[in-house]
């Protein structure tokens, strides 16, 4: 890291906080890039497929971590998190988790998102029934089932949506945005690894509003046969082995009962507990659920010379938290340009 140099923390090691440390860096300016795990790539790094084109996420996370690893104006500091902030006139004093003093002349927030606590919904089974999974623990089944014998396979998987989102008795009232997307995708994957499953997903209605987003569900629907129900489970019971579905298909107006091996939720995104205590330490605006929000007119700033992309301004899918990472880092690099 070049001292004599404006200097950028970017608090994220995601897809997007890669994408602002790697462009505020090819600008010349020093990029300190913090992440609390030991490794880059943040949710995507716990994938096992991707949208809407099928890439392999472990590939798009690695090229990414190679960019950020081989410019020589990034710094990656893995393993680290904030301690303590202080503001002085045209900076802030940041002390990490290591006992390091750095001092910053911007920070980008790009902490992603949390996940809806499903005990809430205890008529589903979660954390009761084997079986039954959040859609991110759905994730890790997959990259198993490669290896299972196709005797071991499940046979019948069932795919509830919005658990959490757009429940104010119990939830939040919001869209979670991607729910609609993750949930073909799994089904999908679902039914490639095992062609003979049966895949049901029940919904209230589905939401594809992006580039190549609509023919990625339809085709997950007519082209591997996945079967939508318009409706929300009353409730999960275990009987003989299985895991018993009761909705009512509101379409076609008749009730609906399935014996499933697995039950995926997908469950509503939230803001970070991180994302909480960064948006008071460095005095970033956030909204009335506690995702960081934007300055009127500059919409990736959120404070004075703090700035934020991805998952901790609403959930967000990998390409657009690339796109609001590069956002993010023209912002940054525009304002220590003026300095």
């Amino acid at each position: 890291m070049n001292n004599s140099v404006k200097t950028a923390l970017i608090i994220g090691g995601g897809m997007a906080g890669m994408e602002a440390a790697s462009k505020i860096g090819s600008a010349g300016y020093n990029a300190i890039l913090l992440e609390k795990e030991d490794h880059l790539g943040g949710i995507m790094k716990q994938l096992y497929g991707s949208f809407p084109r099928w890439d392999n996420p472990q590939e798009l996370v690695g090229q990414k971590v190679k960019i950020v690893e081989e410019n020589p104006n990034v710094t990656v500091k893995i393993n680290t998190t904030v301690k303590s902030v202080q503001k002085k006139d045209e900076s802030f004093l940041v002390e990490l988790s290591s006992n390091e003093q750095v001092e910053i002349d911007a920070v980008v927030l790009a902490t992603g998102f949390g996940f809806f606590d499903t005990s809430e919904y205890g008529e589903y089974g979660h954390g009761s029934f084997d079986n039954v999974y959040t859609a991110l623990e759905f994730e890790g089944k997959l990259k198993e089932m490669e290896s299972w014998d196709k005797k071991d396979l499940p046979q019948v998987v069932a795919f509830f949506k919005c658990v959490g989102s757009r429940d104010r008795s119990k939830g939040y009232p919001y869209c979670s945005k991607i729910c609609c997307m993750f949930t073909a995708k799994e089904a999908g994957l679902m039914k490639d690894i095992n062609p003979d499953a049966k895949c049901f997903v029940f919904y209230m209605d589905y939401r594809a509003a992006g580039k190549e987003y609509e023919e990625f569900v339809r085709s997950v629907i007519e082209d591997k046969h996945v079967r939508y129900v318009r409706g929300r489970p009353a409730k999960v019971l275990p009987e003989n082995g299985k895991l018993m579905i009761r909705a009512e298909d509101t379409l076609m107006g008749v009730p609906v009962e399935v014996a499933a091996d697995m039950i995926v939720l997908a469950n509503a995104m939230i803001p970070s507990e991180a994302t909480k205590e960064l948006a008071q330490l460095f005095g970033a605006k956030t909204d009335q659920y506690g995702f960081i929000d934007y300055i009127p007119g500059h919409p990736t700033q959120t404070g004075d010379r703090v700035f934020f992309a991805g998952g901790c301004g609403f959930p967000v899918e990998s390409l657009g938290a690339q796109y609001q990472g590069a956002a993010a880092a023209a912002d940054v690099i525009a304002l220590l340009n003026q300095d």
